[in-house]
């Protein structure tokens, strides 16, 4: 199987301390995926891809009680808030 460098990179990306795969809600886009803090775009498809990833956990509500808007790479255990 050959390796996804798109993928990879959003990876790494999500590797460095304090990075968190965010879900926000554009009025014109609607749906946008961005890997922060860098505030780097992601399409939909790479975004469901990095979610279905073994080790991306959530990170923290968004402004409903258990609808997610955030998601980080990692132990989630060893998260500081």
């Amino acid at each position: 199987m050959a390796r996804d460098k798109v993928l990879d990179r959003a990876l790494d990306r999500l590797r460095r301390p304090g990075t968190t795969l965010v879900l926000t809600h554009h009025a014109v886009r609607g749906r946008v995926f961005s890997i922060q803090p860098d505030g780097i775009r992601i399409n939909d498809e790479l975004a469901q891809r990095i979610l279905e990833h073994s080790q991306v956990q959530p990170y923290d509500d968004g402004l409903l009680s258990g609808c997610t808007q955030s998601w980080r790479l990692g132990n989630w255990r060893t998260w500081t808030w």
